[in-house]
């Protein structure tokens, strides 16, 4: 199996911070891992991207488009 530093190359800092925050996710006790809470709190969501031909771009592209449909939400209500 390979490690994560081996499937999304760390030589940005979107990528170096990306690879923080799965670390943390993929923690086995729960007690050791993050909250759900304190991931969307990470630097990685406001981390401005570059893209490298990776998912990077998928990614920001995604979140823009639930951005764009919560905001569309909030200006229904």
């Amino acid at each position: 199996m390979k490690h994560l530093n081996e499937i999304i190359p760390g030589h940005t800092t979107f990528n170096r911070s990306f690879l923080d925050l799965l670390t943390r996710i993929f923690v086995y006790d729960p007690k050791k891992r993050i909250t759900a809470k304190e991931a969307l709190k990470h630097p990685w969501f406001r981390e401005a991207y570059e893209d490298d031909g990776t998912e990077a771009d998928k990614i920001r592209m995604e979140r823009e488009r639930q951005a764009a449909a919560e905001a569309r939400t909030q200006q229904r209500r």
